[in-house]
């Protein structure tokens, strides 16, 4: 970890600097005392400490370094020293004089805001790619519990996901089939998302009822399931959908196959994949009447 200590008062300055050195053991420190030197390193920091008086026009330092966590030691609250950098993009700020452990538990607040803020982007690139194609499924009022059928369980997440944003509330994911704990369904307040309701008995079917009922569930129902429930949604599904459980024939695979994936590969490719020749395949797409995107 590479941070920048910018104080003019020197002793202040190599005191943090030597706190932080013994507590993150592995990192590169280095200490300015002015503006245009910490606007002239060459160098990238994770951790920028400020002080509001710096020699110099702090601004442009914290245009530079607005990627950086920066932390801004302030002699005094008010506009100028406080709320007008915060709004350039300092992070946070801490009142001089002030405890090191203080400082060290604001750097470590900062870090985990940031990695968890890389861990989010991630994961929503990710069901971003896992959910392209599916349009977004818009709850209006919604009365719980709430049981949702579909083809397959994805479909069903997709709709967890768009209900969750629509409602503000994280998502709680409980599997009903793997021995679930009825007391942690009880103390969560989440939107509960339960899944493998249908491999419940009756006597189980009951009990969770009884733990639910000033809940926000949401049950995963298979679309064979016979269960009947007021507040039941069944999300439509187009022929290029395979169900969870279903098990296509032969040609029912080839057809799936041919409609699915015959724009991201070309014919030599898919054939040889689906162990046909590229005139099997061919005629295989016109007696589906599929047309292949050019």
């Amino acid at each position: 970890m590479n941070i920048l200590i910018a104080e003019n008062e020197m002793y202040l300055a190599q005191s943090i600097s030597n706190a932080l050195m013994d507590k993150y053991k592995n990192s590169k420190l280095e200490i300015v005392t002015t503006t245009n030197d910490a606007l002239n390193s060459k160098k990238d920091y994770d951790i920028l400490i400020m002080s509001a008086t710096l020699n110099g026009n702090i601004y442009p330092v914290i245009e530079k370094y607005k990627n950086s966590i920066i932390i801004l030691l302030v002699p005094y609250i008010n506009h100028d020293t406080v709320t007008a950098p915060m709004n350039a993009g300092v992070d946070t700020y801490i009142l001089k004089p002030f405890m090191i452990e203080e400082l060290i538990r604001k750097i470590n607040h900062h870090l985990e805001v940031k990695q968890l803020k890389k861990e989010f982007q991630t994961y929503e690139a990710y069901l971003k790619i896992m959910f392209d194609g599916y349009g977004e499924v818009k709850f209006g009022k919604v009365d719980f519990p709430l049981f949702i059928k579909a083809k397959s369980r994805k479909k069903i997440d997709k709709a967890m996901f768009d209900l969750s944003k629509q409602t503000n509330l994280p998502i709680s994911f409980f599997d009903l089939q793997n021995n679930f704990d009825l007391n942690a369904i009880k103390k969560d307040n989440n939107l509960l998302y339960l899944m493998n309701f249908d491999t419940l008995k009756a006597s189980a079917i009951s009990k969770l009822f009884d733990t639910i009922s000033d809940k926000k569930v949401v049950i995963e129902l298979k679309m064979d399931s016979s269960f009947e429930h007021p507040n039941l949604i069944v999300l439509e599904s187009d022929d290029k959908e395979v169900g969870d459980d279903e098990i296509l024939s032969v040609e029912e695979y080839i057809k799936h196959i041919i409609k699915n994936y015959e724009n991201r590969f070309p014919d030599t490719e898919l054939s040889k994949k689906l162990g046909i020749s590229r005139k099997s395949l061919w005629e295989k797409r016109k007696k589906y009447g599929l047309t292949k995107k050019k």
